[in-house]
């Protein structure tokens, strides 16, 4: 979207609530749920670290959440959902504030998708297999291995 110009709108950049500060894991397993569910463990390390910048700058943890969406790079809008005004008040004060390139690295750092196949794959085999001179997941490949180094019987 960013090379063609386009901006993105995040849909429920809030995860219908479980960004919005009212899920901790020492709640016991049967405290309040969304329509997602509980929170697992691996979310968990998400909202965590949120958490802590919101307690950090005495930010509501749905503004955070909001502010580091907004602090991404391409996005032109989140797509929001109040359910009443104190929620949308929390998600405007988003728009009062930046967040500093330290807690957006952190939150960066811990949201960062874990991707799978073909990735691992493109990573590791495309410098070997790949044509020279293309690009495969941002990486230049060079000459191939086998046709500098071709195997001789």
């Amino acid at each position: 979207a960013q090379s063609m110009g386009m901006g993105i709108m995040p849909w429920s950049p809030l995860r219908r609530g479980q960004l919005s500060g009212k899920y901790r894991r020492s709640d016991s397993a049967n405290g309040p749920s969304s329509l997602l569910g509980r929170p697992s463990e691996k979310e968990f390390d998400i909202i965590e670290p949120l958490i802590a910048v919101a307690e950090e700058i005495n930010k509501p943890v749905a503004a955070v959440a909001l502010a580091w969406v907004l602090a991404q790079p391409g996005v032109a809008s989140p797509i929001i959902g109040a359910r009443n005004t104190e929620q949308m008040l929390q998600n405007l004060e988003a728009l009062d504030f930046t967040l500093s390139a330290e807690h957006i690295a952190r939150l960066n750092e811990v949201s960062k998708p874990q991707l799978n196949f073909p990735y691992a794959v493109n990573h590791y085999m495309a410098p070997a297999l790949g044509f020279p001179n293309t690009t495969i997941d941002g990486k230049k490949i060079g000459p191939s291995h086998f046709l500098t180094n071709p195997v001789r019987y």
